[in-house]
């Protein structure tokens, strides 16, 4: 199976562009935005209120993932300190706000539920999860529950920008990229993404052609 493409910060604000002119905007936008903070898109549905938001309606700037929606039942924390991604999720917040959904009336959390889920569907209802079925390299099936909604919805989105190749792990191998290209230690990404060990995160690690021709292209003397 080939890997998710990673973005350059130009193609992902390209990206969030593009979900300007899109049905839901708000929601495509937030969704994007949580994948590049390195969530899953399973994650991304599972997420609540109270995970993102302080009660005093202040935007977290690490999330505490609990295990029961983290993969393999392990929790981690992620950062979200990028502003265009808190803007983005704010947006979505007042989003909610307008529409009603999961919003108690009272101060707290910007008057959101705070166990409400935090994304929603076009329709104001929660995400739902199916039973997948997987082949471990063992031979081994082992079944687990994923979100197709917001996976399907974030490959349209690339595929109108023209990145046919990038799916909901673009997020996960963007960040990775980026952060590599940028001098960040793979250590410290793993860390990030949630992994036990480097040589993991190194599979997260994709360069396009673009950007080897652009490091071709430098004058080095």
């Amino acid at each position: 199976m080939s890997r998710a493409d990673a973005l350059t910060p130009a193609q992902i604000n390209r990206v969030l562009k593009t979900c300007l002119l899109m049905q839901h905007s708000e929601g495509k936008r937030c969704a994007v935005a949580l994948s590049h903070a390195a969530l899953r898109v399973t994650e991304i549905a599972l997420l609540k209120t109270e995970h993102v938001l302080f009660a005093n309606g202040k935007i977290r700037d690490e999330i505490h993932l609990p295990a029961c929606i983290c993969k393999f039942l392990k929790s981690r924390t992620i950062w979200l300190t990028n502003k265009t991604s808190r803007a983005i999720i704010q947006e979505w917040i007042e989003h909610r706000l307008a529409k009603k959904w999961g919003v108690s009336g009272r101060a707290e959390f910007q008057g959101l539920i705070p166990e409400s889920r935090f994304l929603y569907t076009v329709r104001g209802a929660p995400y739902s999860l199916q039973p997948k079925s997987r082949k471990l390299d063992s031979g081994e099936a082992r079944v687990y529950w994923a979100c197709d909604s917001p996976e399907q919805a974030m490959r349209e989105i690339y595929k109108k920008c023209g990145l046919h190749s990038a799916s909901s792990h673009s997020g996960r191998n963007s960040l990775c990229t980026n952060a590599v290209v940028n001098g960040v230690p793979i250590e410290t990404v793993a860390r990030i993404l949630g992994h036990a060990s480097p040589e993991t995160t190194i599979d997260y690690f994709v360069i396009q052609a673009m950007r080897i021709e652009k490091m071709c292209s430098l004058d080095w003397i």
